[in-house]
């Protein structure tokens, strides 16, 4: 894995776009780059193939003054396609090509709704990572109920598998990323498990858990479940890529449920279309401004070298616009910068750190989870429920 150490990006520069990535093609990209040039004033540029782009930035924008440009590529990497071989295979894909501006001074950031496992091999193999990152991680962010401020919920898909120090990497990432980018101060850091008790999780938890909490400057309440993620009592929820993907998914399709069904029961009668068309106002600001995936864009890739932002693959172009003011507001406020000064100091912490920050890591944690396990096995009757079963 290739490690270099954060040089921070130059405001002043553009956002790197891929056009081609995405289930939908060029057009909602392109619209989403108009957007969000027309809104915020963010600088870009798109990566694609400029035979497709050209003629919709022409028909978006016809006297081209918007601050946009288009730089060609070639190849696209599909959605099923291993990202590894793709990106050594295809150098002049749209998503590689991204990167390779950032990479050369040209862009300051990358937005893409392509392949998550191309973003993430391309990021990795181009820009590398920050030093001391196992593995970066997606974070997601997720609606409150009554907080203005949304949970960070990560890894969201990057990682199908984590050994306990990449969950204490993704809380430490997590804690700078609400601190910085959403500005919520002392943010309240969780791990996702099957129950708020000591002796619930597996081993990997149970040892994440107690590195977290040895950690000073990290406010570590615990465990919490599936149902708190979205309830105003953690700010950072960490899990492996494998959960977080199925639970971001699962909420997803949660507010599709309730949405649908609303319109379903309102069709039904006179009376629930009146009162379906008064409530309007209110469904849609909770809807639109709230629960819908598009009003944030897309998610940072987190230990990455440089600012990334992943988007949904089926993204609108409100939320292609969405995730360049996203990657605009890191570059802005210097969120790399941040976690790279975290992390340093916390790799200073353990001894043993090698230069892939994974064995000195494992070494460390592994010791401490011996004497963690012998831990739970003497409390198990108090910790583990009814006649000391889970």
């Amino acid at each position: 894995m290739t490690q270099q150490s954060n040089s921070q990006p130059s405001a002043g520069l553009p956002i790197a776009v891929d056009a081609m990535g995405g289930d939908h093609g060029p057009k909602v990209v392109v619209e989403g780059a108009v957007s969000a040039a027309r809104d915020f004033g963010v600088a870009s540029v798109l990566v694609g193939d400029e035979s497709q782009i050209n003629p919709l930035l022409s028909s978006c924008d016809p006297s081209r003054e918007l601050p946009i440009t288009v730089q060609h590529a070639s190849q696209v990497v599909g959605m099923d396609e291993a990202p590894g071989l793709a990106i050594r295979g295809k150098q002049d894909s749209s998503i590689r090509v991204a990167f390779d501006l950032v990479s050369k001074g040209k862009a300051n950031a990358v937005v893409s709704p392509g392949n998550t496992g191309a973003i993430m091999a391309a990021g990795v193999f181009v820009v590398g990572t920050l030093p001391g990152i196992a593995r970066p991680a997606i974070a997601s962010l997720i609606p409150k109920g009554v907080s203005g401020t949304p949970t960070v919920l990560l890894d969201a898909g990057a990682n199908t598998g984590c050994q306990a120090f990449q969950l204490v990497q993704f809380a430490l990432m997590g804690h700078y990323y609400a601190e910085a980018a959403l500005g919520c101060s002392s943010p309240r850091i969780a791990l996702l498990s099957n129950g708020t008790e000591l002796a619930k999780g597996n081993d990997i938890i149970r040892s994440a858990a107690m590195m977290l909490s040895e950690l000073e400057g990290i406010n570590f309440i615990g465990y919490v479940e599936g149902r708190d993620i979205a309830r105003d009592v953690v700010d950072v929820v960490v899990c492996d890529g494998f959960v977080g993907n199925i639970v971001l998914k699962a909420m997803e399709g949660c507010v599709g449920l309730v949405t649908d069904s609303i319109k379903s029961v309102a069709q039904t009668s006179l009376r629930g279309k009146i009162g379906l068309w008064l409530a309007r106002p209110v469904l849609r600001s909770v809807f639109r401004e709230k629960l819908d995936p598009s009003a944030y864009g897309g998610a940072p890739l987190l230990g990455l070298g440089q600012v990334a932002i992943k988007c949904h693959g089926s993204s609108s172009s409100r939320a292609v616009m969405n995730g360049i003011r996203v990657a605009k507001r890191f570059v802005d406020q210097g969120v790399l910068n941040s976690l790279n000064v975290a992390l340093q100091q916390l790799d200073a912490r353990v001894a043993g750190v090698d230069s892939e920050g994974g064995n000195g890591w494992s070494r460390a944690f592994d010791k401490k989870a011996s004497g963690m396990k012998s831990q739970d096995k003497s409390s198990k009757g108090s910790l583990g429920g009814e006649n000391g079963r889970e």
